[in-house]
């Protein structure tokens, strides 16, 4: 059985999480799910080619955009 003496989770050494990773996790969150619903727009049958391919590589390059930043960025900051 556990200690009830014990803290049930042991407090982080780096400190409370920074502007910086908060408004990076927010931006990142956005153009990926954002890309996402931009490029499943792109197979509207409404219109024609053009403007399903446009869509669909800003989608796509939201979407790698914003699994890019947390992992090429943030480390680099040090959180």
């Amino acid at each position: 059985m556990a200690k009830q003496n014990e803290a049930l989770f042991e407090e982080s050494s780096q400190g409370a999480v920074s502007a910086v990773t908060a408004t990076m996790f927010v931006l990142s969150m956005v153009l990926m799910v954002g890309g996402l619903i931009l490029s499943a727009y792109a197979f509207n049958t409404q219109h024609g080619d053009g403007p399903s391919v446009v869509l669909f590589v800003g989608g796509l390059i939201a979407t790698v955009l914003g699994f890019a930043l947390p992992f090429n960025l943030l480390p680099s900051s040090g959180k």
